[in-house]
C-alpha cells in the first residue's frame, strides 16, 4: 500500500496496462476526469503513445474496480459517485480498521506510535476543514492504512488497497466541513493520540467508529437520501407534464 497521497506517475519498471491503469485512476479519483466524461481508446492511445491492448486491459480492471462504465458499442465513461456504495465501503472500512487496532495496538513499538502520531500532527495542521478534499483524504487514508498493515492481515490488507483504496481517496463532491464537525474531528484525533500512547486498542476503535459515522458516513447517507428524493420529484414532474396521449 504506496503513499496515494502523491501523483501516480509512469514508472519505468511497471508493465504498460499498469501505467496506464495507474495514471487514468488518478485522473479519475482526483476529480479531474468527472463523473459521466467519456473515455476514447483513440484520444488515450494519442495521449500515451500505447497501443490500444493496454489500454483497453486498464480499462478493464477500472470497470471491474466500478470507476468507470462500459457499454459495448455505445460508451466508456467515468461512473458516477454512487454515495450510498461509498457510504458501504467506509464502513466495511471501519469495521477492518476496527479490528486491526485491537489486534496490534497493543504490541506497537515506540516507532510505530510515533509513526502514527506523525500522521496524526499531519491531519492537524493540513486543517481538518479540507477534510474532504483529495489531499485530506489521502492523509486520512493513510493513518487508517498504517493501522492496517501493521496487523499483518494479508486478506485486510488486499481488500484495503485492491478494493478499497481508490474509493476511499476519491473526490466527492461535498460541502465545506461545518466548524462543529471540525472540532469533532479535532477532538477525536487527540484522543487517538493519547490511546495509542497507551496502546489501547479496544479505546482506539471506540474512538474511530463515530469519528468514521459523523465525519463520512453519516454525510453520505443523507446525501444519497437527497439525491434520491430530487431524482423522484423530477421523474414525477415529468409524468405529470405529459399530455395522456404520450
Amino acid at each position: 500500500m504506496g503513499d496515494i497521497s502523491a501523483s501516480l506517475p509512469i514508472r519505468p519498471r511497471q508493465l504498460i496496462r499498469d501505467q496506464v491503469f495507474a495514471t487514468l485512476a488518478e485522473e479519475i479519483i482526483s476529480g479531474r476526469m468527472q463523473p459521466l466524461e467519456e473515455i476514447r481508446d483513440q484520444d488515450l492511445q494519442a495521449e500515451y503513445g500505447v497501443s490500444r491492448t493496454p489500454i483497453r486491459e486498464a480499462l478493464n480492471r477500472l470497470a471491474d474496480l466500478g470507476l468507470i462504465e462500459v457499454s459495448t458499442n455505445r460508451f466508456t465513461r467515468v461512473a458516477p459517485v454512487d454515495l450510498d456504495a461509498q457510504a458501504d465501503r467506509v464502513e466495511t472500512a471501519v469495521a477492518m480498521i476496527g479490528y486491526c487496532a485491537v489486534k496490534a495496538v497493543p504490541t506497537y513499538t515506540d516507532e510505530q506510535v510515533a509513526s502514527l502520531q506523525g500522521r496524526i500532527d499531519g491531519l492537524l495542521a493540513a486543517g481538518l476543514a479540507e477534510a474532504s478534499s483529495r489531499e485530506g483524504l489521502s492523509l486520512w487514508y493513510a493513518l487508517w492504512g498504517e493501522i492496517v498493515l501493521s496487523a499483518h492481515n494479508q486478506t485486510m490488507i488486499d481488500i484495503l488497497d485492491g478494493q478499497l483504496a481508490l474509493h476511499l481517496t476519491r473526490t466527492v463532491p461535498a460541502q465545506p466541513v461545518a466548524a462543529e464537525l471540525v472540532d469533532f474531528m479535532r477532538t477525536g484525533l487527540e484522543q487517538l493520540r493519547a490511546l495509542l500512547e497507551r496502546r489501547d486498542g479496544v479505546g482506539v476503535r471506540e474512538v474511530i467508529e463515530p469519528l468514521f459515522l459523523r465525519s463520512t458516513i453519516e454525510p453520505l447517507r443523507a446525501a444519497a437520501a437527497l439525491a434520491a428524493a430530487s431524482a423522484s420529484a423530477s421523474s414525477d414532474s415529468t409524468r405529470i407534464g405529459r399530455s395522456p396521449g404520450e
